[in-house]
């Protein structure tokens, strides 16, 4: 069965027909894209036999549908710091260092400096600069809505009228988080993962499994994230039974869900029931609260986890998971060869490899020695 079109991250519904068939069309672009790979400039790259658009190829009827899950909280500064309140602390430094595809922003008492409030986003920068620029007065309208009523319509756009993702309400840890502004964090980036890693690879005889090879040769997203590494290796386990795959309709990235164990509140209530989505849907929420109501007399830094009071947001997201969902079907059926290279640039002169010039693959310890990629 062919999809009839892609919906909006969330099922959202902020847009008008004219956008719905916009969106659906760009979302259809990045993935023939992603499935083209770029062949012309790069060897073992493409085409992603195994990755496809369900707008043009359908999906049978033994599809598998699977979450891939990881943490919220950045691996990149966990690894680059020696004690958990570094880690915390640099975390909630700059929204640029929160990596995992999920960025949030901290309100704290004035008085007690206690956190109060803390917001949690994933939704793609593409989907907020499609709508922005088309429908200004909804994007502000959300914005008053979930932000803050005193934001203003020169806040959100640079003179020349143009959506500017990094404005003044969604640009730092302390004064929003409407939605995902680090260069990593983007639907495209999340297509291209899925297809980049949807190549199977043999080389020297060997097929690669483990997720730091697959990654380091398929060069499909950062190495040291919790997410990329563990999604392509999903991803590559599937197309290894030589499956199709694809990405579930609504293509986002969303909250998997909150684990609160180890957690103590002062009234012994439960601090899950703090935790809320409030866009999205219950099965694809793209924005959550971690709020404790006024009536209940304490606030979200009375609470503990592990013993420490909570004096980061950066905390909660170590029990935050996130997801994207895969599609895998034609199970034992694809006919796609594996790759026997490394993907890297095509040697110069390009004329003669795309000529037929034979062009001996290279394994993983060679690619690296090369310096094609970069890895830890």
């Amino acid at each position: 069965m062919l999809l009839p079109r892609f919906d909006a991250p969330g099922f959202l519904t902020d847009f008008n027909d004219t956008q719905k068939a916009a969106w659906s069309t760009f979302i259809s672009d990045q993935f023939d894209q992603a499935a083209r790979g770029n062949p012309d400039e790069l060897l073992f790259d493409g085409p992603r036999e195994q990755f496809y658009n369900p707008l043009k190829a359908p999906t049978d009827a033994d599809a598998q549908t699977l979450d891939i899950t990881w943490v919220a909280f950045p691996r990149n500064v966990t690894i680059s710091t020696v004690s958990d309140l570094q880690r915390w602390r640099r975390a909630e430094a700059s929204r640029d260092l929160q990596d995992e595809y999920c960025e949030w922003s901290v309100e704290r008492d004035p008085q007690t400096d206690k956190i109060t409030r803390c917001t949690f986003t994933c939704e793609g920068p593409e989907y907020w600069s499609f709508l922005a620029q088309s429908t200004p007065d909804v994007a502000l309208a959300l914005y008053q809505q979930f932000i803050s009523p005193a934001v203003k319509r020169e806040d959100l756009f640079l003179p020349d009228g143009r959506y500017n993702p990094r404005n003044r309400w969604n640009a730092t840890t302390v004064n929003g988080a409407m939605h995902l502004i680090q260069v990593n964090n983007s639907l495209s980036a999340e297509i291209e993962l899925a297809g980049g890693s949807s190549v199977v690879r043999v080389i020297d005889g060997n097929p690669l499994t483990g997720e730091q090879e697959l990654i380091a040769c398929g060069q499909y997203g950062g190495a040291d994230r919790h997410s990329d590494p563990h999604i392509g290796a999903t991803v590559n386990s599937l197309t290894r039974q030589k499956a199709d795959i694809t990405l579930a309709n609504p293509v986002g990235l969303y909250f998997a869900g909150l684990d609160t164990s180890g957690w103590v509140t002062p009234d012994g209530s439960d601090p899950k029931s703090f935790w809320r989505y409030v866009r999205g849907t219950q099965t694809n929420p793209v924005r959550a609260l971690f709020e404790v109501p006024k009536e209940r007399g304490f606030v979200v830094g009375d609470i503990q986890i592990n013993g420490r009071p909570i004096g980061f947001a950066a905390q909660i997201t170590d029990f935050i998971s996130m997801k994207l969902t895969g599609v895998a079907c034609r199970f034992g059926k694809s006919t796609a060869q594996p790759m026997t290279g490394c993907r890297r640039p095509r040697p110069a002169p390009v004329a003669e490899a795309l000529a037929g010039e034979a062009v001996p693959p290279l394994s993983v310890r060679e690619t690296l020695r090369e310096g094609w990629i970069r890895t830890r």
